[in-house]
């Protein structure tokens, strides 16, 4: 079961009830669900599913850019696509070795690709990395976003104008927050997989795309 954070939670009710049937009477199921750490974790502490508190918890980690690189060279290669190797590595390079990003980007190059009779050239790949990234934003970010707090937001936007990992000494600082509330913050985000751990005292965004989405500023 896919994207569990859109689920109505009363049909979850009704499907964990009978899940726990089907395990009572010894039947062979399986039940995967996917969706962001946050959503997960709000699922799994709510009662009408506790018993999924059992299941195994599975992180999809990022992938290697050197991976994705390899992937999409084999996969273009194998449908006769015309990509250089200086804009598989910058495809590569744009998905962060985000799973949901590789599936974006390779599908907007895929679409790209059979528009142009199977040639990719810097301005088709353009098109498909900016895509990729206005539907990750939209279905990805905004939705990782919806539950967070406004003071989280503002951690998250103290974070953003730095340029890669932030010291969570800044963050206080530009919040003109106390040391025990912004480790609150950063306890919270951290288990909402909106940022990770980037070494003592540090944390960077844990979801590519999220600081540009933070920093963007519409022009008139």
């Amino acid at each position: 079961m896919d994207e569990i954070h859109a689920a109505d939670r009363a049909e979850l009710a009704q499907l964990a009830a009978s899940v726990q049937h089907l395990i009572q009477d010894r039947l062979p199921i399986g039940l995967v669900f996917a969706g962001l750490p946050a959503a997960v974790s709000d699922l799994l502490n709510e009662g009408v599913v506790t018993f999924l508190r059992r299941a195994d918890k599975i992180d999809l980690h990022a992938a290697t850019v050197r991976d994705v690189e390899a992937s999409f060279t084999d996969t273009f290669a194998a449908a006769a696509f015309n990509l250089s190797p200086a804009l598989v590595r910058q495809a590569s390079e744009a998905t962060g070795g985000y799973p949901f990003l590789i599936q974006l980007v390779g599908y907007f190059l895929w679409w790209e690709a059979e528009k142009n009779e199977g040639t990719l050239d810097e301005d088709a790949v353009g098109r498909a990395i900016d895509a990729a990234h206005r539907r990750n934003a939209r279905t990805v970010i905004e939705a990782a976003l919806s539950t967070t707090s406004p003071k989280d937001i503002d951690f998250l936007h103290a974070m953003a104008t730095d340029t890669g990992p932030s010291s969570t000494g800044d963050i206080g600082q530009r919040m003109g927050a106390k040391t025990n509330l912004v480790a609150n913050y950063r306890t919270r985000l951290l288990a909402a997989g909106l940022i990770e751990s980037a070494g003592y005292g540090k944390v960077d965004f844990a979801i590519p795309g999220l600081r540009r989405h933070l920093s963007y500023k519409p022009t008139d």
